[in-house]
């Protein structure tokens, strides 16, 4: 191969990863402890929770709860979400305590499964850029 025809293609190969690169998402999201010390809980205040953050896809929400009446239902239909009909709209359920969830771009809708907390307003609605 000439010298010149290597210079071109190691160009182009360098060229081609700069793409790839530019195209990649963050792949190491950030981790966010739900409610932080009060945790998934009636006692957070989970709308001033999410004052000031911008989360984006990859991050991770951290659900710590020990009551196993609050039991996670991520919901996308933000009216079933309101009427916290989440037995509708539940899309996944976390059930461990120490629910690690992975956010997508959009806005999604997180509740307690078990009544009344919902219906007590324990809700909490991100939006993931």
């Amino acid at each position: 191969m000439a010298s010149g025809t290597k210079k071109v293609f190691v160009i182009g190969i360098g060229l081609f990863f700069s793409c790839l690169l530019l195209q990649c998402e963050e792949v190491d999201g950030r981790e966010y402890i739900v409610g932080d010390d009060k945790r998934w809980s009636p006692d957070a205040n989970l709308t001033q929770w999410t004052e000031g953050k911008k989360f984006k896809a990859g991050d991770v929400l951290v659900f710590k709860y020990k009551d196993p009446d609050l039991i996670v239902a991520a919901v996308l239909d933000n009216y079933l979400f309101e009427k916290c009909n989440l037995y509708l709209g539940a899309m996944n359920l976390y059930t461990s305590g120490n629910d690690h969830v992975v956010l997508k771009k959009g806005t999604i809708y997180f509740a307690p499964y078990q009544s009344p907390y919902c219906e007590n307003g324990m809700k909490l609605t991100v939006h993931v850029e």
